[in-house]
């Protein structure tokens, strides 16, 4: 699930690379574009050309999305390949695959929001199982947080923390939430997507293995509980 993060990781490294040899990208403020970006891992069935998306595939994006936005500095433009496979269909009927899901969820969130900085005491490892390409970066992709994957935003009229966790493990896990320089208020909440399994799959006509579930959260948590094989996004209100 890490392998194409790891890959976005590769290409900012690389483009900083190219910012220290040459400093006028910085100062022209040139930019990097990710155009077509795909993680193919299909699963047999499913309208849509590249087979059925599964949630294990929702978890990767998840952290591609996340690994992108922690360098939108200079990364500013990525583009999935093909509207039709974020959807099931068939000649009469669609719905939202795992895919679909997950971009409306960043959507609804996401847009427009300052990432801030996010820290840790748990850092990610090497990876065990390399992506395609020989070329590895020089550190791993994700937030120092493993085996959760985590990325901190600011909404555009700075009233809310939004914080993604994608845990792209069979388990349960728990996080201790502090910030600096502000507070949490009460009344969160929570977008939840998860399924039956990781090979959850949502076909057009039939029951949906994959939802996003909306919880509202009391008070202000100091420590949260993080379902396995999900994708969360906590809206936080602050108060200064």
């Amino acid at each position: 699930a890490r392998y194409p993060a790891d890959t976005v990781r590769l290409k900012a490294e690389e483009y900083q690379g190219y910012q220290r040899r040459f400093p006028k990208m910085v100062e022209k403020k040139i930019p990097l574009s990710i155009d077509e970006y795909a993680y193919f891992n299909p699963t047999p069935g499913g309208g849509s050309p590249f087979g059925g998306m599964t949630l294990k595939q929702s978890l990767a994006y998840g952290m591609i999305l996340n690994e992108m936005m922690r360098y939108t500095d200079f990364l500013t433009m990525g583009a999935l390949t093909t509207g039709v496979s974020l959807i099931d269909y068939t000649p009469t009927s669609s719905t939202l695959n795992a895919l679909g899901l997950l971009y409306q969820t960043y959507g609804d969130n996401f847009v427009g929001t300052t990432p801030v900085a996010l820290s840790g005491n748990s850092p990610q490892p090497a990876p065990k199982f390399l992506a395609g390409s020989p070329d590895q970066p020089v550190k791993s992709s994700g937030s120092p947080t493993y085996p959760l994957d985590m990325l901190a935003a600011l909404s555009p009229d700075k009233k809310y923390l939004i914080l993604s966790v994608v845990n792209a493990t069979e388990s349960a896990h728990t996080l201790d939430l502090s910030l600096t320089g502000s507070r949490l208020a009460a009344a969160a909440k929570l977008s939840e997507l998860t399924g039956t399994s990781a090979d959850a799959i949502n076909h057009a006509g039939q029951a949906p293995q994959i939802k996003v579930k909306e919880v509202q959260l009391s008070g202000t948590p100091g420590t949260i509980s993080v379902a396995p094989i999900s994708v969360n996004i906590y809206r936080f209100p602050l108060t200064q």
